[in-house]
């Protein structure tokens, strides 16, 4: 198939770029930064290369700001769109270039795909369009819900303009929940998250070992230890995605979610483990006025992200396990042994990193 893809360069985007050439597709990437695309195209080979096809576009842009002579190429050449991009922002300051990205752009992905006479268009969305509910379905939500920030508010409007298409062309909604790194090597290129608490306790512990921090204390960051964070590995939601393009359902709404998600406790014992940071506590925010000054300030990072590490939800996903189970997949298990190996994955990668710069320096 001639597939479409917004975002490509991105840490699910790239992932689902390598799933789709391993299947033999052919993918036509919307490209704004040649510096990322070089990223994106060093994971591949010279012949696997072949079956990348760059479109230099941008997403602010009416047709994405497509050259008409390359525009007229693709019509009616293109099987499938994939609508990754997005601006991933929980500050309230920019709502409106959130909006401008995630639902202008979004407006401007649809009119393309309809201009190209597209069969299917498969938008990426979030979980967390659900906004403070503590139950997620599987379903359009409101649109006056509750939301906990913008960029929930910007999804959801997205999600209602893109099914508003349905009877354009076969609509299919995805609902990735956290996304972390692969469930086998560990592998990401994302700093929200838990990605956020990794770069918290690797900064204490740098400060620790250089003697800017007391080595002998324990340091307290707050979490409720019971309440749970749906995290799926980046494969996993890749997997998903790549299953709903041959078999899922038209008009349908997919979570792609953590059935047994892990608690915040196990979480910290595998971050405490695969970082050697023993040095590292959870307490409940009841203990908040109790914290040192320098907590507070450790602290501080991980506030932007106490809305999703802190709050249990339970999601329906009903739809997923269907497409799973018809394409003789499971659904995700995520044991210690993963979480650990998804936290070392972290840490090599800010190994190899510091030795790149030796290198280079």
């Amino acid at each position: 198939m001639n597939i479409f893809i917004t975002g490509a360069t991105g840490f699910l985007g790239s992932s689902l770029v390598k799933k789709l050439v391993e299947e033999n597709h052919h993918i036509y990437v919307l490209v704004r930064n040649r510096k990322r695309l070089e990223a994106l195209l060093e994971k591949f080979d010279a012949d696997n290369r072949k079956q990348i096809h760059v479109i230099e576009g941008d997403l602010s842009k009416e047709y994405l700001g497509i050259q008409a002579a390359v525009l007229q190429t693709l019509i009616g050449k293109i099987d499938t769109v994939y609508h990754t991009a997005a601006f991933l922002s929980f500050d309230e300051l920019k709502r409106e270039e959130i909006f401008e990205m995630n639902v202008q752009g979004t407006q401007y992905v649809l009119d393309l795909a309809e201009v190209l006479n597209v069969k299917k268009f498969i938008h990426v969305s979030t979980a967390y369009t659900l906004g403070a509910r503590t139950r997620g379905e599987e379903s359009l939500y409101p649109l006056d819900s509750t939301f906990i920030n913008s960029y929930e508010e910007s999804k959801c409007h997205a999600e209602h303009l893109v099914m508003s298409y349905k009877d354009v062309f076969d609509v299919t909604i995805m609902r990735p929940a956290i996304i972390i790194g692969d469930s086998q090597t560990g592998e990401a290129d994302t700093s929200f998250g838990l990605y956020g608490i990794l770069r918290t306790v690797e900064l204490l512990k740098k400060r620790v070992q250089k003697g800017k921090a007391k080595g002998t204390e324990t340091y307290r960051l707050l979490a409720e230890k019971d309440t749970v964070s749906n995290f799926v590995p980046v494969n996993y939601v890749t997997k998903v995605l790549v299953l709903g393009l041959m078999n899922g359902r038209k008009n349908t709404i997919y979570n792609i979610t953590n059935s047994v998600p892990p608690t915040n406790e196990k979480v910290f014992q595998a971050i405490k483990a695969g970082l050697n940071a023993e040095m590292v506590e959870i307490v409940p925010y009841a203990e908040k006025e109790s914290l040192s000054e320098y907590e507070k300030v450790l602290n501080q990072p991980l506030e932007v992200f106490s809305e999703y590490l802190n709050r249990s939800i339970v999601f329906d996903a009903e739809n997923t396990k269907e497409l799973l189970k018809n394409a003789n997949e499971t659904t995700l298990t995520m044991d210690k042994e993963m979480l650990l190996r998804i936290v070392k994955g972290f840490r090599d990668r800010r190994l190899h990193k510091k030795k790149l710069a030796v290198t280079v320096n």
